[in-house]
């Protein structure tokens, strides 16, 4: 497999899906997540997807792309709420 090389510097020092989280008070914590709303018109039941984002991470420059595991889930969702 080809290394992977940074958009920005060509370095490659490239940290692929790594984790991004939110941190409470506490010290508990999540993965924050790009959400699109099936019915967004809906009170309630607003058919809701979510994709965790994740980031790779230029150990070079600095330099953050995000992604997601499933965009193509997303994509069915909004497409649906744009046709309702």
């Amino acid at each position: 497999m080809a290394a992977m090389k940074c958009g920005r510097c060509g370095s490659e020092k490239v940290m692929p899906n790594l984790r991004i989280r939110d941190r409470y008070d506490a010290g508990v914590g999540h993965d924050l997540e790009v959400e699109v709303e099936g019915n967004p018109d809906a009170k309630i039941f607003k058919k809701t997807h979510r994709e965790a984002l994740r980031a790779t991470v230029c150990g070079e420059c600095g330099n953050v792309g995000l992604s997601v595991e499933n965009p193509e889930a997303l994509w069915e969702t909004y497409t649906q709420a744009k046709d309702s």
